[in-house]
């Protein structure tokens, strides 16, 4: 399985991160009119990465990796930036937007990536 690539600088996402995560719950009515509610479906994060003033080759780089994940629909490991914790099941739930000029001749990338059940 392979990992998601990394910047020059060693890190996976920049400023400003987004995080999210979603869950499936079920509601229990009982006979006395009271609701009673329970996890049915495990809580699963999802990152939205924005890439901005990259280099040519981190560029590339990262759009070769998440095109053909995209592609493949293979899944990959990603190390959440905000506490370090690797997710080893996630694929692209969005696939890139790149080519976007940002800053002085410079491109921005940016694409969802979500856990899936292992």
């Amino acid at each position: 399985m392979s990992s998601m690539p990394t910047l020059a600088t060693g890190a996976v996402q920049q400023y400003p991160y987004v995080c999210g995560s979603t869950g499936q719950t079920r509601t229990l009515v009982l006979a006395d009119g009271s609701e009673q509610r329970f996890l049915a479906r495990a809580q699963r994060k999802s990152w939205s990465v924005d890439l901005r003033l990259l280099s040519d080759a981190e560029r590339q780089q990262m759009l070769d990796f998440a095109q053909n994940a995209v592609r493949t629909q293979a899944s990959f490991s990603f190390t959440d930036p905000a506490n370090g914790v690797v997710y080893p099941t996630c694929r692209m739930a969005i696939a890139p937007i790149a080519d976007r000029i940002d800053g002085v001749a410079r491109t921005a990338l940016g694409y969802v990536i979500a856990e899936v059940a292992a």
